[in-house]
């Protein structure tokens, strides 16, 4: 099968179907997909070269772990997660005594990079008490 293009259109509130297309495709598909994106966001996220755009284009350098946790944040919009969900979902192992400095140092380093003002965050929120989502933009 010789594919050139998929084209698929999912919905603000399909966020889901889409990580779901994604991972389904880097399944199936034996090359890479030279570009992913997310239409309608201030960032262009592509997971297999694991790349973090703005709308502009310039890429955003990002650590390996700033990108997993930047990508989780960004595949679930608007669902809150505690320190210690973030940790297990990203680090891929138990959470412990050093997930809250952990989650806050890389949260607060993502925020320095893709927030034009990091003090007062537009895209990655805290939500007093509970943890951090990412905001639907």
């Amino acid at each position: 099968i010789l594919w050139e293009d998929i084209i698929a259109e999912f919905w603000d509130n399909e966020e889901h179907y889409f990580q779901q297309t994604v991972e389904w495709l880097s399944k199936k598909i034996c090359t890479t997909p030279a570009y992913i994106q997310q239409d309608r966001t201030d960032f262009i996220i592509n997971p297999f070269t694991r790349t973090v755009s703005n709308k502009t284009g310039n890429i955003i350098q990002l650590t390996a772990k700033e990108f997993d946790l930047l990508y989780f944040l960004i595949s679930h919009k608007e669902q809150v997660f505690t320190k210690e969900q973030i940790y297990e979902n990203v680090w891929q192992e138990s959470a412990n005594y050093t997930v809250e400095n952990t989650v806050m140092v890389h949260i607060r380093h993502i925020r320095e990079k893709i927030e034009i003002d990091a003090k007062k965050p537009r895209y990655v929120k805290v939500v007093w008490g509970i943890g951090y989502k990412m905001e639907k933009y």
